[in-house]
């Protein structure tokens, strides 16, 4: 008996090991001798409702998971169409500040310009003043002339039309007039006297003439 693959012979009982308790022992009958487990493994069958409910369970799972799919699919949407709507807005907002900032220039070079034009106009009136006051000028000094007998009078007024430079080219920091004493009128606006060659520094803000020829 030797032999670990032996039969065991008519009238022994045969060896067997305890699942249970691991005790091996000689015995015929279907249970331990020391702790009573069975010594035949019998297999469960899984019942019917056991596999429904496992069934059950693989669905849910399953529609779980399509769940959890489709809820990332719709996160993952939103998120594109999101970051899409800030793009959008940062766009927006980028061209108003372009359009603010070319308004703001805009505005910016308008009052410029109009208080450019208002100093235009100031020295403007400045220079019609001044050759205002050269006409005044130079008609009394015709008159004194004429009192002394240098010129025959009467002196009526005094023209003055600029010649060089004048009143309109404001670049012009002079303006050279010849100016007429007007002694007589002529009819149809003209009249003949006296010629005095005139300038006027604008920027001095002073006239000097003398008697023309």
């Amino acid at each position: 008996m030797n032999d670990e693959n032996h039969e065991d012979a008519p009238g022994e009982e045969p060896v067997r090991i305890c699942p249970g308790c691991s005790t091996q022992s000689s015995t015929a009958g279907e249970y331990c001798p020391h702790c009573g487990a069975s010594f035949v493994r019998r297999r469960h069958r899984r019942s019917r409702r056991f596999k429904i409910i496992l069934a059950s369970l693989v669905a849910l799972f399953l529609l779980g998971g399509g769940g959890t799919a489709a809820a990332l699919k719709v996160n993952h949407d939103n998120g594109v169409t999101a970051e899409r709507d800030r793009a959008a807005a940062d766009a927006a907002r980028t061209a108003k500040d372009r359009e603010d900032r070319k308004d703001k220039a805009e505005r910016e070079r308008q009052r410029e310009e109009d208080a450019q034009n208002a100093l235009d106009d100031i020295e403007l009136a400045g220079r019609r003043h001044l050759e205002r006051s050269l006409q005044r000028a130079i008609t009394k000094d015709a008159e004194e002339k004429v009192s002394t007998g240098l010129l025959d009078g009467p002196i009526l007024k005094t023209f003055c039309d600029p010649v060089g430079g004048g009143r309109d080219d404001l670049s012009s920091r002079t303006g050279k007039y010849e100016c007429l004493a007007a002694t007589e009128e002529q009819g149809d606006g003209l009249y003949s006297g006296y010629s005095f060659d005139a300038t006027i520094n604008y920027k001095d803000y002073s006239y000097s003439w003398r008697l023309g020829n």
